[in-house]
This record gives structure tokens, C-alpha cells and sequence, in this order.
């Protein structure tokens, strides 16, 4: 039955974040801040052919069509639903279910948002990190330390990328997600999940440049990858604060 109402209650998340990631999802040249006049509103309104979203109300999404809109909804929202069974199945202490979802939303509004956007909002990462090392530090069977260590190494590997590609094939928000989720996964854990990012990330790298759909120069959205590392570690081995056999 747990399993049950945790998809039920996935089903619910899953459509605030759907809204949120409409929200969140800006155009790659849209200003982050609200215009302060009529004129910059108006110098920020997509050209001829960019129109935003179909009547999603402050939404500056690249612009998709209605069909495509639902089939982000039902998929985020299947997504939440079908993950949060998952972590009724493999936790079970209400502590660690609160945590886990907890996580498992970040991820998917993260993934969800650089797909539509090439973008990784702070507004969720800060947070998030923070969220991470309050749970590390007073969440039974953390270990601090290694809470910190397991960040520092998972945001440590991707800085360098992010620094030599000047943020166009690896973003800061990509760093700061992988940070939080090393501060979620504690120390012990990140080795396999950076493994599960590098190969996802960088086949599906390889497989967009071979294709032609994406150039050299051009952004490729990690966070899905990223987050698809981290939630097979959770489901596999764990996070910081409790281990699964």
C-alpha cells in the first residue's frame, strides 16, 4: 500500500513541477529577472518565430506546441509518480521517504528545466545544497565528513570541464547539481554515480555530434544525465545517510 500512495502523492508533485518547470525554464536569450519598464518587457519578447508557449501563463519556454507541452506533462509527471513507488520500495523509514522524494523532485525539475532550456536554475540548487548538508549533518547515519567530501569530489570533477569549456559543454548549474547531489550521496557513493553520468552524458554527447544534431559549440543539456546517475545510485547503493544492501 505504501508503494500505492506514494505514486498517488508523486501524481500531484509531479504536475507542481511540471508548472514550476514552465516557470523556470527561460529561453537561452531571455533575461532571468523580471523587466523593470513596457520597453525592456517589450525587448525581451521572442522574435518573429520564437512565440513562447502556447497560453502557459508565465511561461518564457523555448517555444514547443501544444502537443509537445502535454507530452512534457505526462512525462514529468509519470516520471515523479513512477519514482516515488520506486523509493516506497527501497526505503522504507518515513524519515528517509521525505528525504528521498524530497531529492528525486530537485532532480527531476533540474533535468526537466535544462531539456527546455539549456539551463540549470539556481533558484533550486542553492536550496537544494543547503537542504543536502542540513540533512548530512543531522540526519541519522550521516557522517558529516563525508557528506562534504562525497560534494566536494562530485563538484570538484565536473569544475574542470565547466572552467575549459567556458560553461558551453559543461554550465556552472551543472557543477552545482552535481554538488548537491554529492552532498546527497555521500562519499562512498559518488564514484559510481559520476561512472552512470560520464557514460550516459558523454555516449549521448558523441551520439548528437556523429548525428549532426548538435555542433561542437553548441549546449547539450547534462542535468537529465546527471540526475539519471544519481537516482540509480539512490535506487542501487543509497545515500548519505543510509545504505541499501
Amino acid at each position: 500500500m505504501q508503494i500505492l500512495y506514494l505514486s498517488l502523492i508523486g501524481l500531484l508533485v509531479g504536475l507542481v513541477l511540471d508548472a514550476l518547470v514552465v516557470r523556470l525554464a527561460v529561453r537561452p536569450d531571455a533575461p532571468e529577472e523580471p523587466a523593470d519598464s513596457d520597453e525592456e518587457a517589450a525587448d525581451s519578447r521572442p522574435a518573429p518565430g520564437h512565440a513562447l508557449i502556447h497560453a502557459e501563463a508565465g511561461s518564457m519556454v523555448v517555444d514547443i506546441s501544444p502537443a509537445q507541452a502535454w507530452a512534457r506533462r505526462l512525462i514529468v509527471v509519470g516520471a515523479t509518480a513512477g519514482l516515488f513507488a520506486a523509493t516506497a520500495a527501497r526505503f522504507h523509514e518515513i524519515s528517509h521517504l521525505a528525504v528521498v522524494t524530497a531529492y528525486v523532485s530537485v532532480l527531476i525539475l533540474c533535468a526537466s528545466t535544462d531539456v527546455l532550456s539549456f539551463r540549470v536554475p539556481n533558484v533550486v540548487t542553492y536550496p537544494a545544497i543547503v537542504a543536502a548538508l542540513i540533512i548530512g549533518a543531522t540526519m541519522p547515519g550521516a557522517i558529516f565528513l563525508e557528506v562534504l567530501a562525497g560534494g566536494a569530489l562530485a563538484g570538484g570533477v565536473l569544475l574542470l570541464p565547466a572552467l575549459l569549456t567556458g560553461g558551453v559543454g559543461m554550465g556552472m548549474g551543472d557543477v552545482k547539481l552535481v554538488a548537491f547531489s554529492g552532498f546527497a550521496l555521500g562519499f562512498a557513493n559518488v564514484a559510481p554515480a559520476l561512472l552512470f553520468m560520464g557514460l550516459g552524458g558523454g555516449g549521448a554527447a558523441i551520439l548528437l555530434l556523429l548525428s549532426g544534431r548538435r555542433k561542437r559549440r553548441e549546449p547539450i543539456p547534462y542535468a537529465p544525465f546527471i540526475s539519471a546517475g544519481v537516482l540509480a545510485t539512490i535506487f542501487w547503493q543509497g545515500t548519505a545517510f543510509v545504505a541499501l544492501t
